[in-house]
């Protein structure tokens, strides 16, 4: 803190020339009497002045070194820390310059110079380094000396201290100072995040505590604020002067100031001791010395160290008001003309340290092996070089082995290259062509005569130079892509792993990865890897509503599973859990062809072989043609050909005319139309007209069809600067030639193949191909050719903007030479230090290596690099660093608007994002806007992690039904990750990491009223109706009553519900060191009983469902102790059982909840979990929560029942009968408790018992 303003004179102190209390001190006098209660002499010493002698040899603390720091002889020390993880002690002056030091020893271990004018005002030490903070800035430097980095702002204005929050906050640095704002700072992220407004008198010292943020200022306030939120909670008036320095621990702020005395500032005597508990005064200590600084002593409850300026300070104890003074005086052996300026204990106890103004550091300790922490991290030393031993010449005894051998600089002939030394695989040279020619086979064996040309049994060694360097060249460097260039993913792209703790998912926090209220996708099933398209179909509004209003008898539909999945993605907007789509890769992978096209992948599968990139496209291309044709609104009708047969429309009908046609070079035309029309059709489809003519008789076939998507073809030659309208243009009018049946010339003949539109589609996919090595070639070089242009027109800019600053700095220059030269001619204090320059004369830039050598990205980087000329001009490859700096450039535009010409063409022109704004359809075309981007993310240092992810704009429906604000936004999917960025993000492609795959984009002008599309219901209670068993053997055994039309559930009527599962994949886990246990991979279970019983009514307690569920997939066990499920039940070939399929009950349970049903159960958040629904938590009731005390552990069912039922279930097995049965009793049991004011007693008393039988069922010990 700064008193210049306070003088800290002997006059202040009370003090005269002979270092004695003056006559005048009589409040002195008063306020510390001698041990008979006397008062002070006139020469004002103290009673027990004999006695510190005697003490200071025999008391706890012992001055053990006293140092003079670097840069001491001009500069005082300004601040001082004892390092909190290592053994060092960190000390700054008011040069700019920090120096540590090394064990109580006080042995210099690092010197660097931080400023060179401004002093450094605080310190503190954290995992990285060093938190070094100057009135204007902030530095992070290793404990080493490396700079990590330096921040500057224009809220920096005159810093005086820092804190580092702990617990949870330990990223967040706060800063104060002179000025009338406290800056945030995040540690991790090396950014600043927010300014807190604190008034004009500052924040000049910061102190943490567990509760709360405490901050004072120079009118003697101290303030104390949320950690969380930096709201001001209370705040103290310390002193009526000002504040010297206060600390906190515990329950206790201790402070030490100055009061404002017949106007002037004097030190008060006594240290104020505040109570957080009562937030109130204490009582006062009486200090032996005028405190000045102060500090509690770590590991004591209450002890406090206070200093006063000329070096004296004692220990006091904070709780114990009426007997303080734990010690007497210690001094520290200063000059009389220094002035203790900073100190700082320990966190063992065991040591002190203090800094004064004449530049002196001085170090207490206490014990015979004194450590500044109780467990310090080891401190990285220097690898020191052994020197070498000297031998006379005249030595005849000593050992001529001694000596150590002359190692030559130059290579010796025992040497070998490292690449001589490699084990490598030669394979065997391939037999020579002219053995091949004359061999004759006879079985599986080749015979030929020799040649002669070899020796036997020899294979000639081959060592190619060229070869060889190729082969190195091959091998990228860890974490650099194809041109060398340093490849860092940022961590929102980053593939996800989850390790689950003990509870499995109920206990892992999703909110560190998504703090909208959108829902992510889990990615642990197999098959996860379409997550990023399933949430771009979602977020497509009327693709939305048209699968939830579909509706169909299939088993395996993907527009059902779609629209049951959308439907849990609406529930599951605000509960901050991640949906599952397990119905949905299910019936994906039931589909033949999906298997055939390689689009189904297995727990097995090595990420790092497979080629996400084009497998994702094809997966766009054979889900839209999927879920076209399951959607058609017309089907095939054999029974009218005239309207399904081909049309065939000959010009001519006689061959004579046919003959005449093909020698004036006239062509036939035959027109087929291939068009079914669909729902999907109407939103992604485009009326196109594919043309076959062949080359040698101009004879066409039109084919009227139906385009869902467009692949983009990139041309082969790469010939200068091309925009991604102009390739979007080629690409739907793509032209070409191929080998093809002619059915004129009735033989193989070129055919060149074109395509014509008649309509534009509402919504454009796009699949971006960029899986050939050509593609992705040309799709950099138009990255590098526009960031070159880029670069250069701002190189220009810069140099004509330093050119205009430089002619007006040398006129300035010229004006104020003459007066400058003899001051700094002179050796005069104004001169500039050679040690610790000014920053504010231009220093000469010394050719120093970049720390970062040939792995450096920066095109303007200002230091020396290998093989780099600092003026030759950067050619275009580095211009893709760019990249890397920034969002505000792309080569795909957020817009396009498209022409439909009259002869079928489309032509496209791009639109900037305020061009966007205001486009509307006219004349000149139609505006696409882009709405979604799916992307793949590949990590050059581990390819195994590579991943997809999507930027999808969400529309404003999307926020309504989230209930935040109706706008419109662009967020980040990565399965259970959405972050919300930027739209300049979305097309953000760094080409060393992030590839596009499928962009989609759609008509500005259906955009709104496709926000507008809602789903309609199509599930209705005749879903109950439609219930026939799949089991084809025996007498099938009816466990329930089916519901009645006047049974139907309504809103708010409670049925009770249960589930029996079995696992298809066990679970993946392991044990740690400590014996911790950690899920990698839940175990994933299929639904294979549900049973739902009535809730109310004169049949209360009878089922009207008992499903088992038919599975097709491997089991690789039942569960049969858990869920009474055994082998055959769930076959139809053997099973008694109601056995029917998942579609035909899920659809029952979903009609329940659209219903508004009220389920009971007991854990019915797992048992939806794997049945794949997600249901309000209005309509949940589970008796887990309802029988639960807070911080105490889950009781089971069969526990409850015993409890309060007096009925003993599960004792064989469990059935789901029984379970929904007991779960309603014991909901109607807690009502009873509730209305009866008896529920906490009873809980208590379920506790109890449960602890004493050790949550056993008396008399079943052995079942268990």
């Amino acid at each position: 803190m700064d008193f210049s303003g306070v003088q800290f004179g002997d006059e202040m102190l009370g003090y005269n020339e002979s270092n004695t209390f003056s006559e005048d001190s009589s409040a002195y006098a008063e306020m510390y009497p001698g041990e008979a209660g006397e008062p002070f002499s006139a020469g004002g010493e103290f009673a027990h002045d004999s006695q510190v002698g005697e003490f200071m040899s025999g008391g706890e603390f012992q001055e053990s070194q006293s140092v003079l720091v670097d840069g001491g002889d001009r500069f005082g020390v300004s601040a001082v820390i004892v390092d909190r993880k290592e053994e060092l002690v960190w000390m700054g002056n008011s040069g700019g310059h920090v120096t540590s030091y090394l064990s109580t020893d006080l042995m210099k271990y690092t010197s660097f110079q931080v400023h060179a004018t401004e002093e450094i005002r605080d310190l503190r030490s954290v995992d990285q380094g060093i938190l070094a903070l100057t009135p204007t800035s902030l530095n992070l430097r290793t404990r080493q000396g490396m700079p990590s980095f330096t921040h500057q702002s224009a809220q920096l204005e005159n810093m005086q201290c820092m804190l580092q929050l702990g617990g949870n906050f330990s990223h967040r640095l706060l800063l104060g100072g002179h000025q009338g704002s406290m800056v945030e700072f995040d540690l991790t992220q090396g950014k600043q995040t927010r300014c807190l407004q604190v008034g004009e008198q500052g924040c000049v010292i910061l102190r943490d505590h567990p509760r709360f943020v405490c901050h004072g200022d120079l009118t003697g306030r101290i303030v104390l604020h949320d950690p969380r939120t930096l709201r001001q909670e209370h705040c103290f008036q310390a002193h009526t002067g000002s504040l010297s320095d206060f600390d906190v621990l515990g329950n206790y702020i201790a402070t030490c100031g100055f009061s404002n005395r017949m106007g002037q500032l004097l030190g008060d005597q006594f240290v104020m001791v505040f109570d957080l508990r009562m937030m109130k005064l204490s009582l006062p200590l009486r200090a032996l010395v005028p405190p000045l600084l102060l500090r509690f002593v770590p590991g004591l409850s209450s002890c406090l160290a206070v200093v006063s300026p000329v070096g004296q300070w004692q220990l006091m104890d904070a709780g114990q008001p009426d007997n303080a003074i734990m010690s007497m005086n210690y001094q520290v052996s200063c000059v009389p003309e220094s002035v203790i300026t900073s100190f700082d204990v320990a966190s063992s106890s065991q040591a002190v340290v203090f800094g004064d103004s004449l530049g002196s550091l001085h170090l207490f300790t206490s014990g015979s092996k004194p450590t500044f922490n109780n467990f310090s991290q080891e401190t990285i030393m220097i690898d020191m070089q052994d020197t070498t031993q000297t031998m006379p010449l005249t030595d005849n005894t000593s050992s001529l082995a001694s000596i150590p051998v002359y190692f030559p600089s130059n290579p010796l002939l025992s040497d070998w290259p490292e690449q001589y030394m490699k084990v490598r695989y030669r394979p065997t040279p391939p037999v020579d062509p002219a053995i091949l020619q004359s061999m004759k086979i006879v079985g599986s064996i080749g015979y030929a005569p020799n040649l002669y040309n070899k020796k036997r049994n020899q294979v000639p060694y081959k060592f190619s130079r060229t070869k060889g360097q190729k082969s190195a060249a091959g091998e990228l460097p860890q974490g650099k892509n194809e041109q060398g260039m340093a490849v860092h993913v940022p961590w929102r792209y980053r593939r996800i792993e989850i390790k689950y703790g003990k509870h499995g998912m109920d206990d892992f926090d999703y909110d560190q990865y998504n703090r909208t209220s959108f829902s992510g996708l889990d990615m642990s099933l197999p098959n996860s890897y379409c997550n990023p398209m399933l949430q771009m179909f979602y977020y497509i509004a009327p693709l939305r509503a048209l699968m939830m209003s579909h509706l169909c008898e299939r088993e395996f539909c993907l527009v059902c599973e779609l629209g049951f999945l959308f439907h849990m993605l609406d529930v599951s907007m605000g509960q901050g859990t991640p949906c599952h789509a397990s119905n949905f890769l299910r019936a994906f992978r039931t589909i033949p062809e999906a298997s055939a096209m390689s689009l189904t992948l297995s727990d097995q599968d090595n990420r790092a072989k497979i080629n996400f990139l084009s497998k994702i496209q094809s997966w766009n291309r054979f889900v839209l043609q999927q879920l076209h044709s399951e959607t058609l609104e017309e089907k095939v009708d054999h029974s009218c050909p005239e309207k399904y047969e081909e049309k065939v429309l000959q010009v001519t009908d006689t061959s004579n005319e046919e003959k005449a046609a093909k020698s004036e070079k006239t062509y036939s035309t035959e027109r087929q139309d291939k068009r079914e029309h669909s729902p999907v059709s109407s939103i992604f489809g485009a009326h196109v007209v594919s043309i076959n003519k062949c080359t040698k008789c101009s004879f066409e076939i039109h084919k009227e069809t139906t385009s869902l998507l467009v692949n983009l073809a990139f041309p082969e030659v790469i010939d200068g600067r091309c925009s991604f309208a102009s390739v979007v243009e080629r690409s739907l009018s793509l032209e070409q030639t191929r080998q093809a049946w002619c059915d004129s010339c009735t033989r193989y003949q070129p055919i060149e193949q074109s395509r014509r539109y008649k309509t534009l589609p509402k919504t454009l996919a796009m699949n971006c191909g960029l899986d050939s090595s050509q593609d992705v070639k040309f799709w950099k070089h138009q990255f590098e050719l526009m960031l070159t242009e880029i670069r250069d027109k701002k190189k220009e800019e810069e140099k004509k903007a330093a050119e205009a600053k430089q002619g007006s700095v040398d006129k300035e220059n010229n004006k104020t030479s003459e007066k400058t030269a003899p001051s700094l001619a002179t050796g005069s204090p104004s001169t500039p230090s050679k040690r610790y320059p000014d920053s504010s004369t231009p220093q000469p830039s010394p050719a120093r290596p970049c720390r970062y050598g040939l792995a450096c990205t920066r095109h303007d980087c200002r230091f020396w690099h290998p093989g780099r000329d600092s003026n030759e001009e950067m050619g275009p490859l580095p211009a893709l660093s760019l990249l890397d700096q920034t969002m505000e450039y792309s080569w795909v535009p957020l817009g396009m608007k498209a022409k439909l010409n009259e002869d079928g063409t489309v032509s496209f022109s791009e639109l900037t994002k305020t061009e966007l704004e205001t486009a509307v359809d006219d004349e000149d075309g139609v505006v696409y806007e882009l709405v979604g981007v799916v992307s793949h993310v590949a990590d050059p240092r581990f390819p195994d992690k590579n991943n997809l992810v999507a930027c999808i704009r969400v529309g404003p429906s999307y926020h309504v039904r989230a209930k935040v604000s109706s706008v419109s936004h662009w967020y980040l999917f990565n399965d259970i990750s959405i972050q919300p960025i930027t739209a300049e993000e979305a097309v953000w492609f760094p080409c060393g990491w992030k590839t596009p795959c499928v962009l989609y984009w759609q008509r500005k002008k259906f955009h709104t009223e496709f926000q507008k599309a809602e789903p309609t219901k199509p599930i209705t209670a005749d879903v109950f109706g439609e219930d026939k068993s799949l089991a084809q053997r025996g007498r099938k055994r009816i466990t329930f009553t089916p519901l009645t039309a006047d049974e139907m559930p309504g809103e708010g009527d409670l049925v009770a519900m249960d589930a029996e599962f079995v696992n298809l994949h066990q679970e993946e886990a392991e044990i740690r060191s400590d014996g911790t246990r950690t899920t990698i991979k839940p175990s994933h279970k299929s639904v294979a009983r549900i049973t739902c019983i009535r809730g109310q009514g004169p049949l209360e307690g009878t089922p009207f469902m008992d499903d088992y569920i038919s599975t097709q997939e491997q089991v690789v066990d039942y569960l049969t102790q858990f869920s009474g499920i055994k082998p055959g039940d769930l076959d139809a070939n053997f099973s008694q059982k109601h056995l029917t399929t998942l579609k035909s009950t899920y659809v029952k349970l979903r009609y329940l909840v659209d219903k508004g049903v009220k389920f009971v159960g007991h854990g019915l958040k797992n048992d939806f979990r794997v049945i794949n629904m997600t249901v309000p938590m209005a309509q949940l009731i589970d008796t887990v929560h309802l029988f639960h005390m807070s911080h105490n552990r889950m009781v089971s069912l069969k526990f409850l029942a015993w409890h309060f039922l007096k009925l003993k279930i599960q004792s064989v097995t469990h059935d789901s009968i029984e379970d929904a049965r007991t779960a309603l009793a014991l909901y109607q049991k807690y009502c009873e408790l509730k209305a009866e004011g008896d529920l906490v007693m009873e809980l208590q008393k379920l506790y109890e018992a449960g602890k004493k039988a050790q949550w056993r069922v008396p008399g079943e010990e052995e079942d268990e």
